[in-house]
């Protein structure tokens, strides 16, 4: 504050008729001393606001003091490390505060005009065409006010106490308005901050990019194109952007078989990052795919499963077949005595092998001779379906028996489950139970451990034609047109899905329990909210019966077959197809399936197709979990080779 300026904030508010001018004019001194005395009066004001919200001050090329916005050393870092340089020198909220604004304020998304003698709000994200466009209209209103309000002091009998005024808007007005132009004409301020920062700030931030993100900031300079070359840049930014899922209810654990390999001391993260970033675009376009027919099957294939090391497949023939995925090759065939001791089973009249991959864009073929066994346990009819994990593998047959086998001790059988009074059309099992659904329209629940009955659901007026478990939920589709959820514990029905038309053939969980899928013979696939019994998809699909459905609850993708040959790939969340594959088998579609990369179907042909959309992506291998040769040395272990 000036000398003189508290004595003249204190005289009294009185005017004195008999002061004069020093030139004899007492109106000339009253004017004058009027705006003098309001000058002071808002000195005073906004140093004394100045002391509570700003600090630092400046001193313009007149003299005057005017308000700035301080910026400590925390505030100049995040403002260096920013990747968006906004050329408002006010960095947040904070610095927006003005005389008339509390320490602690808000401010809006969009500017505001000032309202009357308040000036306007501008938020700090904007430009500076907003900021000008805001003042310029604030001005137009300020200047009109301004003189209406001058007029009216200079009516006034004499001076009058402006501690409750609003004076020092104009003031603060042209001060607001040079601070624009000199933040306008003020340089960006761009700071190197990787080579200002610690390494391991550096790559902190790094990690929070995208691979695209990575790939432009590895451009700025040699600095920065080594320090994105971190492991541990590319293994964040790849476990963040790539675990996600669209209905499992966890994120992908790296090493689960989801395309997310485990975390080992050698992996080269950037080449993973790279290698599932065009698998991902060739799932989009769907052209860059290879694909090739397993054969070997003497008749339909109704069933198959399969992960990154093996397939299994169930057939009409009533073996079971066990393929390698990295070989192609048939491994181990699993039938009954007649069927597999027959010559015919190996090698055709010419001396052939009748297993034997074919690559059809190319003709070239992979041939292959797998043991052959049989057990006192065997089935005798058709297999009809089938599931397996790293335990046990359980199958269903036409003779309406399942039977479970030892995955560990070379898919020995260990057990048959006998109940069904007809033929055993689906099959589901997790941790503690193993389900399964007849032609007799019943379904049964048996406990996985001791391998009895818990208990019979008995509510569908026809086959029971596909089963899947999820916890103590369990949904099941019918010929009698029904969608049925059930609650295991209680054997009750928890609600009916209505609206198919005909018969249905097959349904699916999604992996959390939230979403169901439908079809059949209606030739329509139905997305179902499991909690609420709404339909929330009806996906005109096929021309013909839809005979096999599958949800990828890591992706979100749903894939099915049908009799009509094709096989067709929707998106889950808007039911748009997204890739068509028509004709591929000569016959029924009677199973179709996927994983992160590969679409396997069967059909009534008795061949089985792999569509491997990973197929010479470089270094696609970098995404499998470790590599298990499982298939051949539980054959060799168990002695059949």
């Amino acid at each position: 504050m000036e000398p003189g300026d508290q004595h003249n904030l204190n005289r009294p508010t009185t005017a004195n008729p008999s002061r004069k001018h020093r030139n004899g004019s007492a109106s000339g001194e009253s004017i004058k001393g009027r705006i003098r005395r309001a000058s002071m009066s808002l000195k005073g004001i906004v140093l004394r606001e100045r002391r509570g919200s700003e600090p630092a001050t400046d001193i313009n090329k007149n003299g005057e003091m005017r308000p700035t916005t301080s910026h400590s050393t925390w505030q100049k870092l995040r403002q260096a490390a920013s990747f968006r340089h906004s050329r408002n020198s006010y960095g947040s909220p904070d610095h927006l505060e003005t005389i008339y604004s509390p320490v602690q304020s808000e401010f809006p998304a969009l500017p505001i005009p000032g309202n009357g003698l308040q000036p306007p709000i501008i938020p700090w994200h904007t430009g500076a065409a907003a900021r000008q466009a805001a003042s310029g209209a604030h001005n137009e209103s300020f200047d009109y006010v301004g003189r209406s309000f001058y007029r009216q002091l200079m009516s006034l009998p004499g001076p009058q106490n402006d501690g409750e005024s609003g004076i020092g808007i104009t003031l603060t007005a042209c001060t607001s308005q040079a601070d624009m132009l000199i933040e306008d004409n003020a340089p960006i301020i761009r700071r190197d901050f990787i080579s200002e920062l610690p390494p391991e700030l550096a790559v902190q931030i790094l990690s929070q990019l995208d691979a695209a993100q990575l790939a432009t900031a590895s451009r700025v300079c040699r600095l920065w194109y080594s320090m994105i070359q971190d492991q541990h840049i590319w293994r964040a930014s790849f476990l963040r952007e790539k675990t996600s899922t669209y209905a499992t209810g966890l994120p992908i654990q790296p090493g689960s078989g989801s395309g997310v390999p485990a975390i080992r001391p050698g992996n080269d993260w950037h080449k993973i990052y790279k290698a599932r970033e065009e698998l991902d675009e060739r799932w989009k376009i769907g052209k860059k795919k290879r694909a090739v027919f397993l054969n070997g099957h003497s008749d339909s294939v109704y069933c198959q499963q399969f992960d990154e090391n093996k397939i299994i497949t169930g057939s009409r023939d009533k073996t079971i077949r066990i393929w390698d995925m990295h070989t192609l090759q048939c491994r181990l065939i699993i039938g009954p005595p007649d069927v597999v001791n027959d010559t015919s089973l190996l090698f055709d009249p010419a001396g052939e092998p009748t297993h034997y991959a074919l690559y059809p864009e190319s003709q070239y073929v992979v041939p292959s001779v797998p043991v052959t066994v049989s057990f006192p346990i065997h089935h005798s009819a058709s297999i009809l379906c089938l599931q397996y994990d790293d335990d046990i593998l359980v199958t269903g047959s036409s003779d309406s028996t399942c039977i479970v086998y030892s995955v560990r001790s070379g898919y020995r059988p260990v057990r048959r489950l006998e109940f069904h009074t007809a033929a055993v059309l689906d099959l589901a099992f997790d941790d503690k139970y193993i389900v399964t659904c007849s032609k007799d329209s019943s379904i049964v629940v048996w406990d996985r451990a001791t391998f009895t009955v818990v208990k019979q659901l008995n509510g569908h007026t026809g086959p029971v034609n596909a089963v899947q478990l999820r916890g103590n939920t369990l949904v099941s589709c019918s010929g009698d047109f029904t969608v049925k959820l059930w609650n295991i514990a209680s054997g009750k029905v928890i609600r009916d899905f209505a609206g198919h038309t005909k018969g249905l053939a097959c349904s699916q969980f999604s992996d959390d329990g939230r979403f169901v899928a439908s079809a059949g013979s209606d030739k329509v696939i139905r997305i179902w909210d499991a909690n609420t019994g709404e339909c929330l998809r009806e996906i005109q699909a096929h021309e013909s019966l839809v005979r096999s459905l599958h949800i990828d609850s890591v992706s979100g993708r749903l894939v099915s077959g049908s009799y009509d040959t094709d096989i067709k790939v929707f998106d889950m969340e808007t039911g748009v197809q997204t890739l068509d594959f028509p004709g591929w088998h000569a016959s029924w579609v009677l199973s179709a399936k996927s994983d992160y990369r590969r679409i396997v179907s069967t059909g009534q042909d008795a061949k089985i197709l792999i569509m491997d959309f990973g197929a010479d992506v470089r270094n696609i291998e970098m995404l499998e979990s470790v590599r298990k040769h499982e298939v051949a040395c539980e054959i060799r272990n168990a002695g059949f080779i």
